[in-house]
């Protein structure tokens, strides 16, 4: 048995069993038998077990230089390292499409052990199956990581050096799919509450879903902003890539769907909202994917050109009008009751809502609109960073400002203590951006820093506000921090806010200076003093570095690389960043003497607050898991005879 054999084998069963679950679980619904219900459930962890199989068959060839597998002749050389080896199978397009089918059928069984009632389960079983039909059916057909070569050469190509240039690459796609497939849970619930027209119940049952693969994207677009900052050498964590949009998209409508479905489930309202977002945060996934692996758009980040384009573009058109065709009957359906109170905390709910929704949908049209141009006309043009950051920032500050006053509105009426509270938000705003202004800050940073004390000072009123409750109900204060919901979304806002601070001041204050040393010249910039003392060579097998030998009066020596791959024509810089609360300062080796190494160009940009983004990711993970982690139970004691 050979990898690609026992792959392919793998492969083929894995359709077969996604189409046999497809189709139990479709006439389960339709006939109303369980017994296909059980054949459906089944099913689902055979499918997995066969695709963690391929999978581990990819592996297997990679590990054993396989050069008879066409994935492995193409993305790997046996200069890689275990930890490239290990991450090439999501190197390029068909090992990114196995691991986007391993963790769906992974999400399908997951789901499968659910209890619902026989109609929903059968539909929800429905759907995901036909998503997995979709993926393997592409390996079987366009895109099979197990296609044979014909002539196998000696030695593979290695993969994309953007790829083993930094061990980030280990983390960030497999966090980014867990966000894009976990989003085809909820989207199936969706479809069986409208098929069944069962409209209230399935926010509460996919909210904990939802979550999760909110979290997973959250991680992994700081992930890719990481890997941006370290490996690029531009200094900056996020440009407004295509590819980076189309991550940033599913968050963005996901976002939207958590706080409206919070409204549905304590007050009934907004359904035909959740399962539009829903219909449209699952349907970006693939619209992602699709800008991802077609080839339809320059990115750094798009590494694959492939056949898939069309298909992605058709499967993606087919998620719409499912999820459009049964919302249609939906919205005529059901009405909302009552009328919306725009100063309440579902009217700030949903008014947040659309702002991520029109953030979005700004997103989109900057990202699609050069291709759309020159399919039309032939011209080309750009849309870049200067676009997106304009329209953002007005964008941004709504937001920020409604995650402070959303919260401390009431649902319906505002009284005395709503009015008291709302003051103290408006006194801590003034009064940050008024100490920005005296510290010479530029407007913008001065009004981060008053929405980051506004937002604090929420986080604070709220949390003292439910310990007082608590007390005068006679309960243990503290218990309020088992509220995990509660307590853990005070966290995840901290956590945004804090992000935003340091956006503000990373955009505002950034210095960037750049100079060529010759052997034993200092350097004196932002306040840093550097010595330059020559450059060094390394021959590390799969590549060619070089470094500059800087030393520093306050990091010691500092060494940014060049690195040199038989891949590419020209050299990847390995910029080292220095870490601080304060400023990052980042050192680009830019060129060098390549006769004597006498002398080497060498850009220095410090950028405050940098540090803090980082942080404010993990406070955001951690508010995730703490509103996910699971509720200890109370024990229940036996009595004493």
């Amino acid at each position: 048995m050979t990898p690609g054999l026992l792959g392919g084998v793998s492969l083929l069963l894995a359709l077969l069993l996604s189409l046999a679950g497809f189709a139990l679980a479709l006439f389960a619904y339709l006939q109303g038998d369980g017994r296909l219900l059980k054949g459906a459930l089944r099913a689902a962890p055979l499918a997995f077990l066969f695709a963690a199989l391929a999978f581990l068959a990819l592996e297997w060839a990679l590990l054993a230089h396989d050069f008879t597998v066409r994935y492995v002749a193409e993305h790997h050389s046996t200069q890689d390292p275990l930890w490239v080896a290990l991450v090439t199978p999501w190197a390029a397009l068909e090992g990114s499409i196995l691991l986007w089918g391993l963790l769906q059928t992974l999400y399908t069984f997951l789901a499968s052990r659910k209890t619902l009632d026989p109609w929903r389960r059968s539909l929800v079983l429905a759907t995901l199956f036909g998503i997995q039909v979709f993926f393997f059916g592409v390996m079987a057909t366009i895109a099979n990581p197990f296609e044979a070569m014909p002539n196998p050469p000696t030695e593979g190509r290695g993969p994309n050096p953007l790829l083993q240039n930094h061990w980030m690459m280990a983390v960030h796609p497999v966090l980014m799919y867990l966000g894009f497939v976990g989003l085809s849970v909820p989207f199936a619930h969706a479809v069986a509450a409208m098929a069944t027209r069962r409209y209230q119940t399935w926010v509460g049952e996919t909210r904990w879903w939802t979550l999760v693969a909110w979290g997973f994207l959250s991680a992994a677009i700081v992930a890719g902003g990481w890997w941006s900052y370290e490996v690029l050498g531009w200094g900056g964590y996020w440009a407004w890539d295509p590819v980076e949009n189309a991550s940033f998209l599913p968050w963005l409508l996901a976002t939207a769907f958590l706080h409206t479905a919070f409204v549905q489930e304590v007050r009934g309202r907004f359904r035909v909202w959740n399962l539009a977002f829903v219909t449209l945060a699952f349907a970006s996934t693939v619209l992602g994917t699709f800008l991802t692996r077609s080839g339809v758009i320059q990115s750094v980040h798009a590494f694959a050109e492939g056949p898939v384009g069309p298909v992605f573009l058709g499967f993606f058109l087919l998620v719409l009008a499912l999820g459009f065709g049964l919302l249609s009957r939906t919205g005529r359906e059901v009405s909302e009751e009552g009328g919306l109170r725009l100063f309440s905390r579902e009217g700030a709910l949903l008014l947040g809502a659309f702002f991520f929704v029109g953030w979005g949908l700004v997103v989109v049209l900057g990202t699609l609109y050069p291709l759309l141009v020159e399919a039309f006309t032939g011209a080309k043009v750009s849309v870049g960073a200067p676009f997106f950051n304009q329209v953002s920032l007005p964008i941004g500050v709504g937001i920020l400002l409604l995650m402070g006053i959303g919260p401390v509105l009431p649902w319906r009426r505002a009284g005395q203590e709503v009015v008291r509270n709302l003051l103290f938000l408006l006194l801590a705003l003034v009064l940050g951006v008024f100490l920005g202004i005296l510290r010479g800050y530029t407007l913008g940073a001065s009004l981060a820093v008053g929405l980051f004390l506004y937002n604090l000072t929420a986080v604070g009123l709220l949390t003292w506000e439910g310990l007082r409750a608590r007390k005068e109900a006679g309960l243990n204060p503290w218990g309020l921090f088992s509220q995990r919901r509660r307590m853990g979304s005070l966290v995840v806002h901290l956590g945004v806010a804090l992000a935003g601070l340091s956006i503000a001041f990373s955009q505002a204050y950034r210095l960037e200076a750049e100079k060529t040393l010759y052997k034993g010249q200092a350097w004196e910039a932002a306040g840093l003093r550097m010595e330059f003392l020559g450059v060094r060579a390394l021959d590390e097998g799969r590549r060619f570095a070089v470094e500059a030998l800087l030393r520093t009066d306050r990091f010691g020596e500092v060494r940014p690389r060049l690195h040199f791959y038989p891949q590419m024509n020209a050299p990847l810089a390995y910029p080292r960043v220095i870490y601080t609360p304060v400023n990052d300062y980042y050192f680009v080796l830019m060129d060098f003497d390549r006769d004597k190494g006498a002398w080497a160009s060498v850009r220095l940009i410090v950028t405050p607050m940098v540090f803090w983004l980082w942080v404010a990711g993990g406070v955001i993970a951690l508010g995730t898991l703490y509103i996910l982690w699971p509720e200890a139970r109370p024990r229940v004691r036996e009595a004493v005879a």
